[in-house]
């Protein structure tokens, strides 16, 4: 029979997942003189040697595809590192006719190495769904509750945007936003001529030098990670200020299995299994960060029951595992036909790559204006 391997330290908390949240509880709970030990499914990450923002197609075998052209599926091998739709050797499954895909990410930092950086805030509205249109419920907080805290991630992190006093769109603690490309140029234009608001986007992309990060060098390409940290990931903005405490212990290749209750009903452990060597090993603590992303977070919830808890841990009610609300995405393209015939020496910005972000309950068009410092003159 195999055996478990335990770790006879007993840590003030553990931390399962190393993102957005677990970055994030890791440096405040370290700085606050705490003993932080942190879970991590996938491997350590080395920005200048794994990031591969200003790398050349043909720098690559087959030019970034894949053999077949079979890393397109995970759009290339220029993402940042082990982000994909699909990982060997942990599949999943969906409902019959879903068209749900997964995007899960094995690396430290987790998916904040690869989102768009859109940093929106939820507006008062979003608080109150079943009040405004009968759906769902309201939350028992309200924006007000809320705002003091994005005041203070924004302020750490660093947002671009502009005050806008859009009911939908709330103002936040902005840094100057980069100046618009042709294409947003165009879209403006549209949007007052039939009365839609267009505003710059919320992205947590840093246009000033920050608590020791450089300012953005626009080269656009944020989904392949950042060496000069200009825009926000868990992995070089918080983690590695936990990591200077001396109070944080981070171990990789760990697959949390099951959350294992004591006795007396409380969390007293984690059960992983270290991928490198396939065995399973325990760490222990007084209290307990699930930060695994909301697909992550619930599965391993589900797994962990006992005789005390047969339907899993936080599930008297039993939802864990409904509703869930994962990071989604959708896109789509258009043709701006005045740029076609245009004489490239006459633009002075990127105009590719532009994008237009609508956010819902308003007539709202938020451009994604990532581009050079100059604005385009077209």
């Amino acid at each position: 029979m195999a055996q478990v391997t335990r770790s006879p330290k007993v840590y003030d908390v553990c931390i399962i997942g190393s993102g957005a949240s677990g970055g994030t509880a890791a440096k405040i709970l370290t700085e606050g003189g705490l003993s932080v030990v942190m879970l991590e499914a996938g491997p350590p990450l080395n920005p200048e040697k794994d990031f591969k923002e200003h790398v050349w197609p043909y720098q690559l075998p087959h030019r970034g595809v894949g053999v077949g052209g079979k890393a397109a599926e995970n759009f290339g091998e220029f993402l940042a590192p082990n982000g994909a739709w699909e990982i060997e050797g942990e599949p999943y499954t969906v409902a019959n006719g879903s068209r749900f895909r997964w995007f899960r990410s094995r690396i430290v930092g987790g998916r904040t190495n690869h989102w768009g950086r859109i940093a929106l805030r939820f507006a008062p509205v979003d608080f109150k769904s079943r009040s405004t249109d009968g759906m769902g419920d309201d939350w028992p907080i309200t924006y007000e509750d809320v705002a003091p805290y994005y005041d203070k991630v924004e302020s750490y992190i660093g947002v671009f945007g502009t005050k806008e006093n859009v009911s939908s769109a709330p103002d936040g603690v902005f840094m100057p936003p980069p100046k618009p490309r042709c294409t947003e140029t165009i879209i403006k234009k549209a949007c007052d001529k039939i009365g839609v608001i267009c505003i710059p986007s919320r992205l947590a992309v840093i246009t000033q030098a920050h608590n020791g990060r450089a300012a953005c060098h626009y080269c656009g390409q944020c989904g392949r990670g950042c060496i000069s940290a200009s825009n926000f990931s868990s992995s070089q903005v918080m983690i590695p200020y936990a990591e200077k405490t001396g109070r944080f212990t981070l171990i990789t290749g760990a697959m949390a299995r099951e959350i294992v209750v004591g006795k007396t009903g409380r969390a007293e452990s984690v059960s992983y299994i270290d991928k490198a060597t396939r065995t399973e090993k325990k760490v222990y603590a007084k209290a307990f960060v699930v930060g695994a992303s909301a697909c992550e977070s619930a599965r391993l919830l589900l797994n962990s029951k006992s005789s005390q808890f047969p339907d899993g841990l936080a599930n008297s009610s039993g939802v864990i595992g409904k509703y869930l609300t994962d990071s989604v995405g959708s896109s789509g393209g258009g043709i701006f036909p005045q740029l076609i015939t245009m004489a490239s020496v006459a633009c002075t910005c990127t105009c590719h790559g532009g994008s237009l972000i609508a956010r819902m309950s308003s007539c709202v068009a938020i451009t994604s204006n990532l581009a050079v410092a100059e604005p385009c003159r077209v």
